[in-house]
């Protein structure tokens, strides 16, 4: 495509048109036809909702910076892991100490025969 002197006319009207539009918006601005609209005035109603939205607000910023140190799922998952192999090890811990204790009976009994058989009648 080429562009030729028609396409630069054009496109300077178009420039143009811009130009007084933005100038007709100014000078209208300038007029004071152009204000936002103000605000209408705020009702007492209005008021005790904001000032209940803001202690809401509040609490609810208590409650996240409250939540941020509490223990994650994964956490909690893995504490639960931990405490069943706690218990794993507790019940291996509890079958080498019974183990131990007929050992000890065992040796009791065998001292007891020994000292038993050594001190004789005169134990009697």
């Amino acid at each position: 495509m080429q562009i030729t002197a028609e396409h630069w006319q054009t496109f300077a009207a178009m420039i143009a048109i811009l130009g007084i539009l933005a100038g007709a918006r100014v000078s209208l601005r300038k007029l004071g036809f152009l204000r936002p609209p103000e605000p209408p005035a705020a009702p007492a109603a209005s008021t005790e909702i904001a000032e209940r939205l803001e202690r809401h607000a509040e609490r609810l910023t208590k409650l996240e910076a409250a939540v941020v140190g509490l223990a994650s799922r994964d956490d909690i998952h893995k504490l639960q892991i931990a405490i069943e192999r706690q218990g794993g090890d507790m019940r291996k811990l509890q079958t080498a100490i019974e183990h131990d204790a007929k050992a000890v009976d065992q040796l009791s009994a065998a001292i007891t025969r020994i000292e038993d058989h050594l001190m004789g009648d005169a134990r009697r």
